[in-house]
């Protein structure tokens, strides 16, 4: 196989391969893939219609994601993985392997070894309890956006566009430098964000910008596969009481609606902050990802 490194350039050419996502997983979306492909050091081939993604774990560990196209024999394309690890002189192993997806995997390859990570699971939630917040267990993001309207009665929620695109690109600049982490995922996240401004209709991508008192508090950018709303990237200024779970709201009001039933959050990255959060917003399932030894 002849791998190249991904580039930007490279989208057009592989959004064929993530037009479904069966499995929901962020890891399977144009975002998912290019926000992090400098990160992982993302290299790609594609042999007879099939795409096949190359990275290195921050250990430096290589693997394969599941291959994706046009695939006739699941478990050929899993052999071409091992022949081409052999010749490469690496343990063939596979990443960002989905639960329904490792089973056919074991079936294939009865000896396989695989094991996951609690900070690498998905959030999944039902479109219409992030739009409605309804019932008790939504009581508190109800108060929390209650203060907010009642703190900032001049909000707005609008697309993002033309318009605004200059104020949500200074909020996201100032944003990072007001919030250092010593996280290379972080740090590559908000680099990762600033591309997406400048390159948004050659990601597929779009955007909520949430202000009060005329000036940005938060923003959320995403993309919409299947029936399913990929969060991708989600800001706000906790200083603004209860901006947060009403940007979370807004954002799917404007976008999870028609056939969007389902809003994936992402990670949580082992963040107990953000777990929590997370989890406060009632999932209706983790989306638990694997690594797979096939030998």
């Amino acid at each position: 196989m002849d791998f190249k490194t991904l580039s930007l350039s490279h989208i057009d050419l592989l959004r064929p391969y993530f037009s479904s996502n069966l499995c929901r997983i962020c890891d399977c979306t144009i975002g998912g893939t290019f926000i992090w492909r400098d990160l992982f050091n993302t290299e790609f081939a594609i042999v007879d219609r099939v795409l096949y993604l190359k990275v290195r774990y921050l250990t430096g560990d290589i693997a394969f994601t599941p291959p994706r196209g046009e695939i006739g024999a699941e478990k050929e394309t899993y052999d071409r993985i091992i022949s081409f690890s052999r010749e490469i002189g690496c343990p063939p192993r596979l990443c960002a392997v989905s639960s329904h997806r490792l089973e056919r995997i074991k079936e294939y390859y009865p000896n396989a070894k695989a094991y996951t990570d609690r900070a690498w699971t998905d959030y999944l939630y039902l479109s219409e309890d992030i739009r409605d917040l309804s019932g008790r267990r939504y009581s508190g993001q109800r108060n929390h956006i209650n203060k907010f309207l009642r703190e900032y009665p001049d909000w707005t929620f609008e697309q993002l566009g033309s318009g605004n695109l200059r104020d949500v690109r200074d909020f996201f600049e100032s944003y990072a430098k007001e919030h250092i982490k010593d996280y290379a995922a972080y740090d590559e996240g908000n680099i990762k964000t600033l591309e997406v401004l400048d390159n948004l209709e050659h990601y597929g991508m779009f955007g909520g910008v949430l202000k009060a008192r005329g000036q940005v508090v938060g923003a959320s950018l995403g993309e919409t596969v299947g029936d399913t709303l990929f969060v991708h990237i989600e800001k706000s200024l906790t200083e603004y009481n209860g901006s947060y779970p009403m940007l979370v709201n807004q954002f799917a009001k404007m976008f999870a609606v028609g056939d969007v039933a389902h809003i994936n959050r992402e990670e949580d990255d082992g963040v107990e902050g953000l777990r929590t959060s997370k989890l406060s917003y009632h999932p209706t399932a983790l989306l638990d990802k694997y690594v797979v030894e096939l030998e």
